[in-house]
């Protein structure tokens, strides 16, 4: 006697026959709809979809794979490429999953949390093995995550971490800033602005915050009033120097969330006329691949390590789910360059 189909999957993931019994309809009528086919109304399509969104389900587009076992796919999501650590960092996860035979796919949330949330679960419902993430909020998502860990799906965190929740692998940028704000603090620069994507009139945090922290423990100020908060990479340099100019009040020494930000910053003092690094000293960080052309003083970030790194803790989590969760940061270096100097007046 063949065996008896449950609403419910092993994993606790919902499944088809759920939206069925809570719909009415046929699985037939369901693929359909999912499908973009005929044969139903639109009014039985909008409810089918309504339901599904309800408990989370997604179709399966990888059956067959789910049957031998597993998709030998990794997923990544970022929130775009216009950020060229991004990319770097994908283009090294790939290189490292073909060389350990498996393969990659890349989807963007341009930001948007309703775009996470459909494509974590879209990807985790057998178009790959195991995510890796940079959430776009810290908790806006939460719920979704957690639904992922009770289905034993691994997601691995970059960049952010949720206590010991979740497997997370972040950058430990302390020692690095404290060699780049040490540099500046011989030098001659008492003070140090802050440029970049961070939370306007809320505590600081990631980056920011330690930079604020290695300022205060070297004895440096920092120049809140020079800083530029909230502000993209692309027009960076723009509102910056708009800023400072309306202000008449530059700093001597800026820390740029990111290299695009500090090469944004590097273009724009071109353009006004000021010296780099005798009027302004600027630090990015993670050193892409145009920080070295453009010689900029950044925070080095070994893309390569940290791609093999999130190779290593999804493959672990995919052999052993209740193994202990994992809280990892890969070190970053100080790289010196003709961006940073003593201030025109020492």
């Amino acid at each position: 006697m063949p065996k008896k189909k449950t609403a419910k999957s092993k994993s606790g993931r919902p499944t088809i026959l759920q939206v069925a019994k809570l719909t009415g309809f046929s699985q037939g009528a369901i693929s359909r709809a999912f499908n973009g086919q005929g044969g139903i109304s639109d009014a039985t399509r909008e409810k089918i979809m309504k339901a599904a969104k309800e408990i989370g389900y997604h179709p399966n587009p990888s059956a067959r794979n789910f049957k031998r076992g597993y998709t030998k796919r990794l997923g990544m999501i970022l929130p775009n490429l216009a950020n060229a650590n991004y990319s770097e960092l994908y283009e090294q996860l790939d290189l490292v999953t073909a060389e350990e035979g498996y393969s990659s796919i890349l989807a963007l949330t341009h930001h948007s949390p309703e775009r996470e949330r459909n494509l974590m679960l879209q990807l985790s419902a057998g178009e790959a093995d195991a995510l890796v993430v940079n959430p776009v909020s810290n908790l806006e998502n939460l719920d979704v995550y957690r639904k992922l860990k009770s289905w034993r799906y691994p997601v691995l965190f970059i960049y952010k971490s949720y206590d010991e929740e979740f497997d997370s692998l972040g950058v430990n940028y302390y020692a690095s800033l404290q060699k780049a704000l040490g540099y500046l603090r011989d030098v001659g620069h008492k003070r140090v602005a802050y440029v970049g994507m961070a939370p306007m009139g809320a505590e600081p945090v990631g980056k920011h915050a330690e930079v604020i922290r290695v300022l205060s423990e070297l004895g440096m100020g920092y120049d809140l009033e020079g800083s530029v908060l909230g502000v993209a990479a692309d027009v960076a340099g723009e509102q910056a120097f708009r800023q400072w100019r309306e202000s008449r009040k530059q700093p001597t020494a800026v820390v740029a969330y990111n290299d695009q930000t500090a090469i944004s910053l590097m273009t724009e003092a071109k353009r006004m006329g000021v010296n780099v690094p005798q009027d302004l000293s600027i630090l990015g960080s993670d050193d892409i691949q145009a920080a070295e052309p453009s010689e900029l003083s950044t925070v080095r970030v070994d893309r390569a390590q940290m791609a093999q790194k999130i190779f290593e803790i999804l493959e672990d989590r995919i052999r052993d789910f209740d193994a202990p969760v994992r809280l990892q940061s890969i070190r970053s270096e100080f790289i010196l360059r003709n961006s940073m100097g003593p201030p025109k007046s020492h």
